[in-house]
């Protein structure tokens, strides 16, 4: 009995142990065993459009999805590779297969749109489904098929089946020559229906391999028939490396424009495109002019040329007119160009800047510019929507150094500018570098009738271009939708709702019998008040009879009754969107004995000036 009581006394003593342990985390109860897991079976895939860096007997070094990577082989290879364009069948980590795309052209880029490429002497060719593009400079790296530059040479474009399966970028392209598109009559449009060219010298005209001689003068006529009867582009060329070619069949400001470099003409189902490829330097000759007044000082028109050729290399990098086989062109939509010719002095401005550029960071500047400031700059985010910060387009006020203190209680910064603000500084006597022009102060009239068919069209117009800009109030949902734009009734009133840096006016709220709607955006807020038919007084006392675009949008609006109409009087400053260097102020500035590099200094802040040439 006893030793039974010493038994039971364990056993007690030891079930309490356990519990003791297992609080204590000392002892676990080892987990039941599970299945035993089935091993995943690695499937094979193709590696479609690989970049081959080199190759051993055993293994293989190539870029994929972003990243340098080596694979051993199945089998040892017969031959060494390197930088080719393959197919790789691949298991894990182990090529099985591979098949090498040999067939490749280096050819220069003509046009591209993302679907098709043109390729000087192949003409255009479809890129397939899995094209790949490889940027082999600082790099590598693969990069999405609109980074091909228009104009490049030297770019490697591997075929299969008759498409271009991949492109190699092996070098950084020359940035030297620019292609400009070249728009019609008027600058209405980019198809031409007929051109006519001749030139100051003998010269040529070259599609396929046909080349064509013309004497100086000799006119020569192309239609959109022309090219349905032997297509390909045509290729103008002037004998004489300064020879310039006329296009005889549209007028600029000056008449009849010619060009330097050469002329491209291309057949498309819509008409002709035109376009000039010319150095970016012989580029600029024809900037200034269109852009500027070469009657201002020297140093404004230096800072000009730097403007003008930062401006050129960052939309050459940009790409946005690949499609037309061009970087830019010669419009307003980027910078007028030969509108008005090049002369002595805007030859000389660009010589005296050859390749400066405005640098921030060590990357090129984005240069925006404009004809005059109300006295004060503004955002490049107030303006475009969605555009980046950048530290030196912030905008600021542009007072005369003599002037500084008094200015100070006129600083128009960010969201707490007011209509009261704006009013007493758009009435101030402070001297700015734009006090002297002419679009400095201005005042137009809109009459209530005249506005409400203006604006009638402009919404429409404006939210067929940009809708996410035109939005209309849903009483429902207490908050402003994208909803197309109808008959708006009667027109009640306008508001300013928002205003930006500098006092610019960002919202504007349209208030009618069909609804409440809101315009954002300086460019659609100048055209919704655009006085198509009124009189804009200036300061220097000349009045401009109607403009398609109000004349800038740092403005107040005040309603009331002039020659017994209803409406609203604008009092405004400045001429142009206001971000970057008023030109007017560059020019006021060169008077007062400023340098280009202060003017540089003033306008776009933290800058320095370098070269894109080496």
């Amino acid at each position: 009995m006893k030793k039974r009581i010493i038994f039971l006394t364990a056993v007690l003593l030891f079930a309490v142990l356990l519990v003791f342990l297992k609080e204590k985390g000392i002892f676990r109860k080892e987990a039941e065993p599970s299945a035993t897991p089935t091993p995943e079976v690695t499937k094979e895939q193709v590696l479609k459009n690989v970049w081959i860096i080199t190759s051993d007997e055993e293994s293989i070094t190539f870029f994929c999805e972003g990243k340098e990577q080596t694979y051993a082989t199945k089998g040892k290879l017969q031959e060494t590779l390197t930088s080719c364009i393959a197919d790789m069948t691949v298991k894990g980590e182990t090529v099985l297969s591979l098949v090498v795309k040999p067939d490749k052209v280096t050819a220069k880029v003509l046009r591209t749109d993302g679907e098709r490429i043109e390729l000087e002497g192949y003409g255009e060719l479809a890129f397939t489904a899995d094209f790949k593009l490889y940027r082999l400079y600082d790099g590598p790296a693969e990069e999405p098929s609109g980074r091909i530059l228009v104009g490049s040479s030297g770019n490697e474009f591997i075929l299969e089946n008759g498409r271009v399966c991949a492109a190699l970028i092996k070098e950084k392209p020359e940035l030297k020559k620019i292609r400009v598109l070249i728009g019609t009559e008027g600058f209405l449009g980019y198809y031409h229906q007929k051109v006519e060219v001749t030139s100051d010298c003998a010269y040529t005209v070259t599609y396929g391999e046909k080349k064509e001689s013309f004497q100086a003068g000799e006119v020569c006529s192309f239609t959109r028939e022309s090219f349905a009867e032997e297509s390909g582009r045509r290729l103008i060329v002037p004998e004489k490396a300064d020879g310039k070619i006329t296009l005889c069949s549209i007028k600029r400001s000056e008449g009849i424009p010619s060009y330097r470099g050469t002329l491209e003409i291309a057949g498309v189902s819509e008409g002709l495109l035109v376009v000039n490829e010319v150095t970016i330097e012989e580029y600029l000759y024809a900037v200034i002019p269109s852009e500027m007044p070469t009657t201002f000082g020297k140093e404004a028109l230096k800072a000009q040329a730097i403007c003008a050729r930062s401006y050129a290399y960052t939309e050459l990098l940009a790409n946005r007119y690949a499609q037309y086989g061009a970087h830019v062109d010669d419009s307003v939509a980027c910078q007028v160009y030969n509108n008005i010719g090049e002369n002595e002095t805007s030859i000389l401005a660009v010589k005296d800047t050859h390749g400066q550029v405005l640098l921030y960071g060590g990357e090129v500047a984005q240069c925006y510019y404009f004809s005059t400031s109300s006295g004060h700059t503004t955002s490049v985010a107030d303006v475009w929507e969605n555009a980046k910060e950048l530290p030196y387009l912030q905008g600021k006020l542009h007072a005369k150094k003599a002037d500084e203190e008094a200015a100070e209680a006129l600083q128009l910064n960010g969201k707490e500018a007011d209509d009261a603000s704006m009013k007493l500084f758009l009435t101030s006597t402070t001297e700015t570098y734009d006090s002297e022009s002419a679009w400095y102060r201005w005042q137009t009239f809109l009459p209530l009738k005249a506005l409400e068919q203006t604006i009638q069209s402009a919404l429409k117009s404006r939210y067929a271009a940009v809708p996410e800009q035109i939005l209309t109030y849903d009483e429902a949902g207490d908050a402003f939708v994208n909803k197309p734009i109808g008959d708006i009734g009667k027109l009640y009133g306008i508001q300013i709702y928002g205003r930006g840096n500098g006092g610019i006016v960002t919202e504007l709220l349209v208030v009618a019998e069909k609804g409440v709607f809101l315009v954002k955006n300086e460019y659609n807020i100048r055209t919704v008040l655009a006085p198509v038919r009124e009189l804009i007084y200036r300061q220097n006392g000349e009045n401009i009879n109607g403009a398609a675009l109000l004349p800038s949008a740092f403005v107040t609006l005040q309603k009331g009754i002039y020659q017994d109409e209803t409406g609203y009087l604008v009092t405004g400053g400045g001429y142009g969107h206001g971000v970057g260097m008023s030109q007017c102020g560059a020019d006021a500035m060169a008077r007062c004995g400023f340098t280009c590099e202060e003017i540089m200094e003033e306008y776009y802040p933290g800058t320095t000036i370098g070269f894109i040439y080496d």
